[in-house]
């Protein structure tokens, strides 16, 4: 049974954290896989990707504890696994594509720096949400922080890291942590109709509007010359001519032709 699975359908593709019975928690072996996953996303050119997990107890409780038990004596081998988690993740934050964090259950630790990496995040009111690592006397690294910190702010950052404040959907939200909570049975309907709405707008914009963010952020490597130079030839491309005929004929843009 693949721990990973990819599956692909036309603008959208689907990747399952398949391991339910470990409440999806990674092994070393998923972090390494997932990058790899994402390169064949980035090539088969799909609009949108949705970030799921199997079952309904949990999205990711985070490191695989029989795993991270053995590594604890080993810090060279802690020190590798935290390197494959933090390539994993950038990999996934720095996708040219959009991407969505259906969360459905438990998202703690490593887990949500998977879905802080991706563009959106909804959950079924059911989900949890903790970042832990002052129970370990260890910090959150500095890119996972900083994503917290953008998404939340300093004082709710705090609140989080500090504490080890373990926050249900509803209040995720108000943090500014997650995008929208729903009834558990609903929550394919609504990442179904987030990415209807995201389909009707323009792939060239929403990519260049990513790498901005990213950029703003720290997140992209990509220099400010270059987002410049996107935004200038933005003006020349289909997306635009489209987009512009629409709003002159007064309908709707057709931005798949």
């Amino acid at each position: 049974m693949d721990n990973l699975k990819l599956d692909i359908n036309g603008d959208i593709a689907l990747l399952t954290i398949n391991r339910a019975e470990k409440r999806n928690a990674f092994n070393q072996a998923m972090w390494r896989q997932l990058p790899l996953l994402l390169n064949d996303v980035a090539k088969a050119k799909v609009r949108i990707l949705i970030l799921q997990a199997s079952g309904e107890k949990a999205f990711c409780a985070g490191a695989d504890i029989d795993e991270l038990t053995e590594m604890l004596t080993n810090k060279t081998e802690l020190k590798v696994n935290n390197q494959y988690i933090q390539e994993a993740q950038q990999a996934l934050a720095n996708l040219p594509v959009v991407t969505i964090a259906a969360i459905n259950g438990a998202c703690m630790g490593g887990g949500l720096g998977l879905a802080m990496a991706c563009d959106f995040r909804i959950a079924a009111k059911h989900s949890k949400f903790a970042i832990t690592p002052a129970k370990l006397g260890l910090l959150y690294s500095v890119a996972d922080t900083n994503r917290l910190y953008q998404l939340v702010g300093l004082s709710k950052a705090k609140e989080l890291l500090m504490l080890s404040k373990v926050l249900d959907a509803e209040q995720a939200v108000s943090y500014g942590l997650i995008n929208s909570c729903c009834a558990s049975e609903r929550l394919i309907d609504e990442v179904k109709l987030l990415c209807h709405q995201l389909l009707a707008n323009s792939a060239t914009s929403q990519i260049g509007i990513k790498q901005t963010l990213n950029h703003l952020s720290g997140e992209n490597p990509v220099s400010q010359e270059e987002l410049e130079l996107l935004f200038l030839q933005a003006f020349d491309g289909d997306d635009f001519a489209e987009g512009s005929s629409a709003f002159l004929e007064k309908r709707p843009a057709n931005f798949n032709k």
